[in-house]
């Protein structure tokens, strides 16, 4: 497995009658800056605290990150730098004065697991230290096995047993290591599931002992421990937990990434691992072979695109589709492993998605949406050589248009509002987040932007970089790509422009919280949300596209026309 870790420095339409335009007046310039403000973001105000709960707190942190070594505290002259410490990790300003959202993150719900000193961790002030943290140890071999030693009364036996199997899969999945359940006749597993009351004002929802023989995890002494005062009717909650101890069982310390299962502190969000979890777990065993599979081959496929849902509900029509040369558009069913055409016009140039919607462009420019049974679209925009390309996102679906105007359809028949253009400047690309921020690239590589509803606070200039080429957003989060291969991030706590790679990118694509880069080599990068640091999927030269949905799944396409997905 390679990781690329890198140091860093810091579309008027036919039909006038249906378009209602809402004006938009440019704002003046409010460029971002390109490196962190000496002047910080205003901070989380100071917290009035029992001054000894935010000594526990304090050390609680250090040591679920082995910042601390064994029988040790911090003094009290110690407290404002350790807390600086932590404030860098959670991403917020270090002002060494213990705030309203460190009390927030420390008396969530916790894991218990202890960490073993990392004396070059926890002497470190490098911000790039953030991301996963390997143990050292890992099981040298397979199959694993697991025990239940006892069971809560919150759920059914066989529902806890379920969910700890799928809990071990979501990790298997992804390496060249099998854990099966130890038969009744053998004397001991090698890792054992019990549940134990910790008391009612405990937070640690779990532990796990980390018990190794030099590098190689120690047989029969790996317990994962449920706390018994936790309610777990939940199961949801109890498999989100067996995947985090898991992930200690199998070698892993806890991440410095907020949005990793991995991560100490539990926020209440029920989530996929996070690409910093499996860059972890690959580090240590490796990758599942093989790592592609095909699952199409044909010379006419000149695109694929998926569609997925911005909640948790699911959809009949999320999944990856394909549009082929001749404007057959297929739909993949990951169940059955097999294509179905959900549309064969000839005149169909485009295809789009997002939040369950499907949507396609016609070459005359009309768009239509698909209904959701067997082949049938409703159309909802008119012809108009004026219509470019078509952009879906959130609930949304929008035109961007020739004359550097944006329309979005209203929702109802085929009325579209129009956005104007922010400037003379022609739109080079438009992108849209989860709460319909509308991201405008121009053709001189200015970057405008315009929230929801887009008639009222007009554009807001806030990027003149003539190196942007290419834009894009997964949920809130926003990148470009420069002419000079760097991908850029837009931090919104410290609100700057921020270089996460710098390895001759030519194409990004982003979706929920996962990111991904192609090189010009054609190699594949899963940016893992530390800056410098992705994880390369796959290093064919012919690689012309990557697509993936907010589960974590990933497809890519061949100049050839075969269509892979990624299988661990």
């Amino acid at each position: 497995m390679k990781v690329l870790s890198i140091l860093l420095m810091s579309l008027v339409p036919r039909g006038t009658p249906h378009i209602i335009p809402d004006k938009i007046v440019a704002r003046q310039p409010s460029l971002i800056p390109s490196s962190p403000p000496t002047a910080f973001p205003t901070p989380s105000p100071p917290l009035r605290v029992d001054a000894r709960k935010q000594s526990k707190n304090v050390h609680d942190f250090f040591r679920l990150y082995g910042w601390l070594e064994e029988n040790t505290n911090i003094p009290d002259n110690e407290l404002p730098r350790a807390i600086r410490k932590i404030q860098r990790t959670l991403r917020t300003p270090e002002t060494g004065v213990y705030d309203k959202h460190m009390d927030d993150v420390m008396n969530r719900p916790k894991c218990g697991t202890i960490q073993a000193y990392n004396e070059s961790d926890a002497s470190t002030n490098e911000p790039l230290s953030k991301r996963y943290v390997l143990w050292g140890a890992k099981w040298n071999h397979s199959p694993l096995t697991y025990r239940f030693i006892n069971y809560t009364a919150d759920l059914p036996v066989e529902r806890q047993q379920t969910l700890i199997s799928a809990a071990f899969s979501r990790w298997t999945d992804l390496l060249p290591l099998s854990i099966v359940p130890a038969p009744p006749n053998t004397a001991r597993a090698d890792i054992h599931i019990r549940f134990m009351s910790m008391g009612p004002n405990e937070t640690m929802y779990a532990f796990t002992n980390m018990i190794a023989d030099g590098l190689t995890m120690s047989s029969g002494l790996i317990n994962v421990t449920f706390n018994d005062d936790y309610p777990w009717s939940d199961d949801r909650l109890f498999n989100f937990t067996a995947v985090h101890e898991i992930g200690h069982a199998l070698g892993l310390s806890h991440s410095k990434v907020e949005e990793a299962v991995m991560f100490a502190y539990f926020d209440g969000f029920i989530r996929p691992l996070h690409p910093d979890d499996k860059a972890a777990i690959h580090k240590v065993y490796g990758w599942k072979e093989p790592r592609w599979t095909r699952i199409d081959a044909n010379a006419k496929t000149k695109d694929i695109m998926q569609v997925s849902s911005i909640n948790d509900t699911p959809s009949s029509t999320n999944g990856l589709y394909q549009l082929r040369t001749g404007g057959q558009v297929l739909f993949y069913s990951s169940a059955t492993g097999s294509w179905t055409t959900v549309d064969n016009n000839k005149d169909t140039v485009q295809v789009t998605g997002a939040g369950s919607l499907l949507y396609q462009r016609h070459a005359d420019g009309s768009t239509y949406r698909y209904t959701g049974s067997g082949t049938s679209w409703q159309q909802i925009g008119a012809a108009s050589d004026n219509v470019l390309e078509i952009v879906a996102a959130a609930d949304q679906i929008y035109q961007r248009r020739k004359d550097g105007w944006t329309a979005r359809w209203s929702g109802s028949g085929m009325q579209w509002s129009t956005i104007q253009g922010p400037n003379a400047a022609l739109s080079r690309q438009i992108a849209v987040t989860d709460s319909k921020t509308l991201w405008n690239l121009l053709g001189n590589g200015d970057l405008m932007r315009s929230s929801w509803p887009h008639s009222k606070n007009g554009w807001e200039h806030v990027d003149a970089n003539p190196q942007n080429i290419a834009i894009a957003v997964g949920g809130e989060e926003f990148y470009k790509l420069q002419s000079n291969g760097m991908v850029v991030w837009l931090d919104l706590d410290m609100y700057y422009w921020s270089v996460i790679e710098n390895a001759d990118s030519v194409a990004i694509y982003a979706e929920g919280m996962f990111v991904f880069s192609r090189h010009r080599d054609g190699s594949i990068w899963r940016y893992t949300g530390t800056p410098g640091v992705w994880e390369e999927l796959d290093e064919k030269p012919g690689s012309v596209g990557v697509v993936g949905d907010r589960e974590g799944r990933v497809w890519e396409l061949l100049g050839n026309g075969e269509v892979l997905r990624l299988v661990s």
